[in-house]
């Protein structure tokens, strides 16, 4: 399963369809296995792929403000952009989910390399 932490966006007026989510992957057991990125494209085309094989997603995001996790389902990507989107519009950009884990004295540390 794969659980969407924080959004990061393009800052040019153009692409900001286009867009990035950062995740946790996370095994049966619960526990974080890793860290990474996906680009809205892999991100649907991930969820298209688990959907028929499995009928389900395999995708959930944690919105500002929430205290629960809701699965993210393709009908979320209908949208014409991420603001629109009914999850990665409320997602903490990146600086903001830094900030977090700063709070949390945690040593992990995430930044976009390109």
């Amino acid at each position: 399963m794969y659980l969407a932490i924080a959004v990061e966006t393009k800052q040019h007026p153009r692409s900001q369809n286009d867009y990035r989510v950062w995740y946790l992957e996370i095994d049966e057991g619960g526990q974080v296995v890793s860290v990474g990125v996906k680009s809205k494209q892999e991100m649907v085309e991930d969820l298209f792929k688990h959907y028929r094989k499995s009928g389900k997603s395999n995708w959930r995001a944690f919105q500002k403000g929430s205290e629960r996790s809701t699965p993210v389902e393709i009908f979320d990507f209908v949208s014409m952009n991420m603001h629109e989107n009914t999850h990665f519009g409320n997602l903490p950009s990146l600086s903001e989910f830094q900030t977090v884990l700063d709070t949390l004295q945690s040593r992990l540390e995430l930044r976009s390399i390109a």
